[in-house]
């Protein structure tokens, strides 16, 4: 009796507490229901700090954490010109793009103030605190403005929930960057009705510049969309007025007050707009072509049903496309957006309006002109349809609505539902989607076999209470009472049979059962204690879509992630931290990831950005490298490039046994994505070296800038042609005719299981004979001198990858083997009369090695070249991210500086104090004019744009400050 009485003020105590802090309350649950749930997921998946998989994954662990690194050091290091340009990018890149798009979020402040060390940590935290803002903001907008604690206060946070854990945002949990504009749309929304309500605007200014300016993407979409919700949201005032004039008016007169103050809050955040949008013109905007309207679909728009089945996602929704969008909000929210048309409360008007913004965006999916303006003109690269999430939150907003006012659906309502899902289930099941497998998880189907009377109990108590809630309600059909009760009752076996069968809880049967309930509820209205029922089966759902939508993808090692930054960063820090050399770069055979240069700051040569400079691929991509993707890296380096790019310390791992591997699981021990056999050759200086790490020096390549003539300066380079381009460079240098890089024959090439063929074109091809083994390629050569020797990679085989595996003297060899034009490889060097074997096995059925080759380079007479170049070097004096300073005595007829800083023209050059002219060399390069003699050289960056977009925030935050200021005056 005690422990009764002691429990029931333990409730009392927990009610009182509620009624008076109910607000607080609701807004707590609003922000931890979804952190709950997502922790745990992760426990379940073995995510860190439950486990060793850290939360980065795809572009998170490639390309984001590392420019986390670049912002904390930055920052600390005190010197922020590298905000503004930077060389851990590529060759030396514009920075204004990457900080815009990756670094501007206040969730930032973690890696910031954390250990590099410590990053996983900061990983996990800043996408699990997301997920709680997200809900926080969503639920902030439904109190605010549709009285969420006046009455059914439950559905504030599951629909906030349902909100934060939506199709795309647990999708692309890879890329939190976009998760700040999710957070921020509630709010611009917010502010948005408040003005169209007649309220000031300064808060919706001041909210949707901040949108913008957190990340001007998603804040970009953002504006498409508040243009569009505008306009559904005033919708009732077309019926407001005496005649059609005067409704038009109405109509129209907030919303050009609402366009006029949207431009007030964009063009505050012109000071960072200006200097970007230049920035991606010479990146995004030189890559895709231009927009041209097609009526064609770029998807089956039946296909989107199966987006909404509850895992509608896996490894393979984001890389290939167009790939599906990912619209997924559970049953209840979907089912409540439906309702909305059925509302009674809602204006006529409103629910055309919001017909005509869904019928938007469901064009938006299916025509690739339409999804191109979402996405600033271009189609993504990967990860498609980025402005789904939006239609997530309207949805959710519109079954708040319908649901908050109690919507019932009438008898034909469910009738319709029922054929609805029917036939979404019929056509989704017909169709084989990667996302949706066929068959329940084989523990399930264990544990109703190992527990056949426990299931069966529960069987009869689900069904059973359903059939009871349906027998009880008297205002229905007395008929379709008694099919519904026997309905439920007969599928007790039935469910227990397909159970036991393993295809009951497939994704596509849970997702039909949540809709299902949900029509089932929404029809009999029960008492609100039922709802509870709706409440668990969506944390369910979301929870269980979430850990689908997930766990199929690949996950850094957070230890391995600690190991491979701090002891990588250890090997750099020494090695620039004892260098003499004023200016230089530091290439590899080994890396964590592209952006590692970024993430521990040194200057290397490899880079993967969104706002990479299209130029810089380019030039990399002409010299038989790797320029691809939004992204570079210097795999196939020869002794021209290297003393063209600076590159005067090579860092290399040293070999190790699986053994020291199996001992050490904590320890990352990488692979090698170059393979350069010449550097005993050149690099003849150990600057480094530990029980890991090596580190050699070549002093024999250029600084910054160094004289030459204007022929070189004018190359213009042909497209898979690297053996004539690096060829052409020498020559022009040397004013010679010769052949420094010279193709030979193959000693041999052997086959096995191939079938030789010559098509129309003259191409050799491959054909694999016996199917199930691989076809083999093997070339042969036995070098007759001391020299490099490199295999020129036909442009075709870009098409074999994961489909091809490669030795070079029966050792694996991982060069990088996605490209746009042919790549060297370097297979040996220094080897004279030793035999080489390069060997493809290819999985594939037909093989096109046209144009493969076997190039030998004249190291003697390349090296001739370089110094006679090397006697007109810059000596660099100073050298910052913006800045560098020097001096060089031209004592030949050398008219011009070549650099290899890629050209840009907020590139400002002074030579003895006086400016002089910049020109972009090899239609990538700074280069400007020099004559003989002892000269002074200052080379400055500062972006373009910046100050006029600077002129313009100020002049515009005058005029919003003018018009608060007269406003409040009127006030008054």
């Amino acid at each position: 009796m005690k422990k009764k009485i002691q429990e029931q003020g333990w409730v009392q105590s927990l009610t009182a507490f509620y009624k008076g802090h109910r607000k607080a309350c609701v807004y707590a649950a609003s922000a931890f229901l979804p952190m709950m749930i997502m922790l745990v997921v992760w426990f379940f998946m073995g995510m860190y700090p439950f486990g060793n998989k850290s939360l980065m994954a795809v572009d998170f662990g490639q390309q984001y954490i590392s420019f986390y690194g670049f912002l904390k050091e930055s920052l600390l290091s005190g010197d922020w010109s590298g905000f503004l340009y930077s060389f851990t990018k590529s060759l030396g890149g514009e920075m204004t793009g990457v900080v815009a798009y990756y670094l501007l979020s206040p969730f930032n402040i973690l890696y910031i103030i954390m250990p590099l060390g410590h990053y996983s940590l900061a990983v996990f935290l800043t996408i699990w605190l997301r997920y709680g803002v997200i809900g926080l903001s969503f639920a902030h907008l439904l109190i605010r403005r549709y009285k969420g604690l006046s009455g059914k206060v439950w559905l504030v946070p599951v629909l906030a929930t349902a909100y934060a854990l939506s199709g795309m945002l647990v999708s692309y949990q890879m890329n939190p960057i976009f998760y700040d504009a999710m957070i921020m749309l509630p709010l611009v929304i917010l502010n948005l009705e408040e003005m169209l309500d007649g309220g000031r605007p300064y808060r919706y200014i001041l909210t949707l510049a901040l949108t913008v300016f957190l990340q001007f993407y998603m804040g970009y979409m953002i504006c498409l969309f508040v243009a569009l919700y505008a306009c559904y949201y005033m919708t009732p005032k077309l019926s407001e007025g005496k005649n059609k004039k005067e409704c038009l008016l109405n109509y129209f007169r907030p919303l050009f007050m609402a366009f006029f103050y949207s431009v007030l809050g964009f063009l505050a955040t012109t000071f960072l707009l200006a200097p970007v949008i230049v920035n991606l013109l010479n990146s995004k905007g030189q890559v895709d072509g231009g927009m041209t309207f097609s009526f064609a679909l770029q998807i089956n728009p039946l296909d989107i049903l199966s987006k909404l089945m509850i895992g509608g996602f896996d490894n393979n929704s984001w890389s290939a496309g167009p790939s599906l969008p990912n619209i997924y909000v559970g049953a209840l929210a979907l089912i409540g957006a439906i309702l909305y048309f059925l509302t009674k409360s809602v204006h006529r008007n409103r629910k055309i309006g919001a017909g005509i913004v869904l019928l938007l965006f469901f064009l938006s999916f299916i025509n690739e002109f339409v999804s191109k303006i979402w996405h600033m003109g271009q189609n993504p690269a990967g990860f498609f349809f980025r402005f789904s999430w939006i239609v997530s939150f309207f949805l959710v907003l519109l079954a708040y609505q319908a649901l908050k006012a109690a919507t019932k659906m009438p008898l034909v309502g469910l009738a319709v539902g029922a054929v609805v899902l029917t036939l979404t289930g019929l056509y989704v099941s017909g169709q084989d989607y990667t996302y949706l497998a066929p068959e329940q998880p084989l523990a399930v189907t264990e544990f109703v076999k190992g527990q056949p009377v426990l299931v069966g109990i529960l069987l009869v108590l689900v069904l059973g209470s359903l059939a009871l809630l349906v027998w009880r309600r008297q205002n229905m059909p007395s008929k379709l009472r008694l099919v519904l009760v026997a309905s439920l009752l007969a599928a007790i076996p039935l469910v227990y049979f397909l159970l036991s069968k393993g295809i009951f809880l497939t994704q596509l049967s849970l997702t039909l059962m949540s809709w299902g309930l949900v029509l089932l509820f929404v029809y009999l209205q029960p008492k609100a204690a039922f709802w509870s029922v709706l409440v668990l089966m969506t944390v369910a759902e979301l929870g269980y879509n979430a850990y689908l939508s997930q766990v199929t993808l690949g996950y850094a090692d957070a230890y391995k992630f600690h190991d491979a930054t701090t002891s990588v960063k250890r090997v750099t820090d020494s090695v620039q931290a004892n260098s003499d050399a004023t200016f230089y770069r530091i290439g590899g055979s080994f890396a964590y990831s592209k952006t590692v240069p970024s993430l521990i700051s040194y200057p290397g040569l490899a880079t993967f950005s969104s706002s990479l400079e299209r130029s810089t691929m380019d030039l990399f991509a002409y010299m038989g490298d790797a320029g691809v993707n939004a992204a570079t890296q210097y795999a196939n380096g020869t002794q021209l490039t290297d003393a063209l790019y600076g590159v005067r310390y090579y860092m290399d791992r040293k070999d190790y046994t699986q053994e020291e591997v199996d001992q050490h699981p904590e320890k990352m021990y990488f692979g090698r994505y170059s393979h350069r056999f010449d550097i005993p050759t050149y690099y003849t200086k150990t600057v480094y070296e530990d029980d890991r790490y090596i580190v050699y020096e070549n002093p024999n390549v250029f600084s910054a800038a160094f004289g030459t003539n204007s022929v070189t300066q004018s190359i213009q380079f042909g497209r898979n042609n690297p053996v004539a381009n690096q060829n052409i460079i020498l020559n022009s240098m040397a004013g010679t005719d010769e052949k420094y890089f010279e193709a030979f024959s193959f000693t041999a090439i052997e086959t096995e299981n191939v079938e030789e063929t010559v098509n129309e074109n003259g191409e050799t091809l491959y054909n694999r004979v016996d199917k199930n083994q691989p076809a083999i390629v093997r070339y042969k050569i036995v070098p007759k001198s001391r020299y490099t020797y490199y295999f020129l990679l036909p442009v075709y085989f870009n098409q074999t990858r994961n489909q091809v595996s490669i030795l070079l003297n029966n050792k694996w060899f991982t060069n990088q083997q996605t490209y746009t034009q042919k790549q060297l490889w370097q297979l040996t060097s220094n080897t004279e009369g030793q035999e080489t074997v390069l060997e493809f096995r290819f999985t594939m059925d037909e093989v096109n090695m046209t144009g493969a080759g076997l190039i030998r380079a004249n190291n003697d007479a390349i090296q001739r070249v370089l110094n006679d170049r090397l006697a007109q070097n810059m000596k660099v004096e100073e050298w910052t991210n913006t800045k560098v300073t020097g001096t060089v005595n031209i004592t030949d007829d050398s008219t011009v500086m070549m650099t290899s800083i890629p050209y840009s023209e907020g590139w400002r050059v002074k030579v003895d104090g006086k400016e002089v002219k910049t020109t972009r060399a090899w239609d990538s390069l700074l280069s400007f004019p020099i004559t003989s003699g002892e000269h002074k050289i200052e080379m400055t960056f500062s972006p373009q744009g910046a100050t006029a977009g600077a002129l313009i925030s100020i002049v515009d935050l005058l005029f919003i400050f003018d018009l608060w200021r007269k406003d409040k005056e009127k006030k008054k």
